[in-house]
């Protein structure tokens, strides 16, 4: 998708562009309404641009714009949150801050406003009342007048100063030294030598893991499913082996009706797919444990920090990562997997995790 800022009788409009180079005619009508409040061309720019972005969101996962629900305004929130257009700050503005992510969730609430009023469209982004400010020139119970409240979105984030943890690999090692189970010690692995995103790693089935060729130092997923696309996903062939012994030893002997590589080992929920709960209540209980603070993203972003710091060209880490959208793909198509492998193998040996022990085995 692409936005467009051109003249019309000699004023300018902004204009957005589906992949077929054809108007999005609900952003441009908005626009257009926004352009009649004689909002300034920058200001139309910035809102054409958070528009973009969620018009890419619904594409990606196959939403229609009118029938959008809360629960997908949530979704669109943790997509915006998502590590995929920001994890390489290289040839970007940076990363998405939580005021940034506000700033777009309330032009996006403004657009379904607008829907609401002209096109009777329910508005999915939900607001509750909060109280106003404290205003120190006020009366002192000003703030108790059942009128001085404000409306805020339930979706907005809390803005604050946290910075990523990177980790290094004596943290890692100290922290799978804590864990008592293969399954957990592989799915951090995992997470950790591959920066693929935990729901990835959850989704993982076991059909879909390469056969261990001791010969060849990379091995690779092909096509996984990645947030409702798919993408290849590369691994240490040391950790290939690793999953396959586990399957072989350990997943094989619970039996399932569906094939999921990491499953609840509890008598419970024996056989189950493992939860995103599930592994984040484990992550936080050996964290505990070992002193060491960091989370799902931080491992992801440590991987692709290093890759990039490891003096890797950047489009390669653009494929490894796979976060690109379609244009960012087709930028790359020349690079071939041996290029990939090969930078990856060099990488990954330099890495004291791999062909390590820390199961105790």
């Amino acid at each position: 998708m692409e936005l467009h800022v051109t003249k019309r009788k000699g004023r300018e409009i902004v204009v957005l562009l589906d992949n077929d180079m054809r108007i999005v005619k609900p952003v441009y009508d908005y626009l257009k309404y926004q352009d009649q409040r004689d909002r300034a061309i920058n200001t139309l720019i910035a809102y054409g641009n958070d528009l973009k972005a969620f018009w890419e969101f619904l594409s990606d996962y196959g939403y229609a714009y009118d029938e959008v629900s809360p629960k997908m305004i949530g979704e669109y929130k943790e997509y915006l949150m998502s590590e995929d257009d920001n994890i390489i700050a290289i040839n970007k503005e940076g990363a998405r801050t939580a005021k940034t992510i506000n700033r777009m969730l309330s032009t996006l609430h403004g657009f379904y406003q607008y829907q609401a009023d002209m096109q009777e469209i329910d508005n999915p982004l939900l607001m509750h009342e909060v109280n106003r400010p404290f205003n120190a020139f006020k009366g002192i119970l000003e703030h108790a007048r059942s009128d001085n409240k404000t409306k805020q979105s339930i979706f907005k984030i809390k803005e604050s100063d946290y910075k990523i943890n990177l980790v290094s690999d004596d943290e890692m090692k100290l922290f799978l030294s804590r864990l008592d189970k293969h399954r957990d010690i592989l799915l951090y692995k995992m997470l950790y030598l591959t920066g693929a995103r935990i729901q990835e790693v959850l989704d993982l089935e076991i059909e879909s893991v390469p056969v261990p060729d001791m010969s060849q130092a990379v091995g690779c997923f092909q096509q996984i499913k990645s947030k409702g696309k798919t993408r290849d996903l590369y691994v240490p062939m040391s950790l290939i082996q690793e999953l396959d012994d586990f399957i072989f030893e350990e997943r094989n002997l619970i039996d399932t009706d569906h094939s999921y590589i990491f499953v609840s080992e509890q008598a419970r929920q024996l056989g189950k797919q493992l939860t995103y709960s599930a592994a984040y209540d484990k992550l936080k209980k050996v964290q505990k444990e070992v002193g060491i603070d960091f989370n799902f993203h931080d491992l992801r972003h440590t991987f692709c920090s290093n890759l990039v710091q490891s003096g890797m060209d950047v489009s390669v880490v653009r494929m490894i990562m796979g976060h690109e959208h379609l244009s960012t793909t087709q930028k790359y198509t020349h690079l071939s997997n041996p290029y990939i492998e090969d930078s990856l193998s060099r990488y990954w040996n330099q890495s004291t995790l791999i062909g390590g022990d820390s199961d105790g085995k």
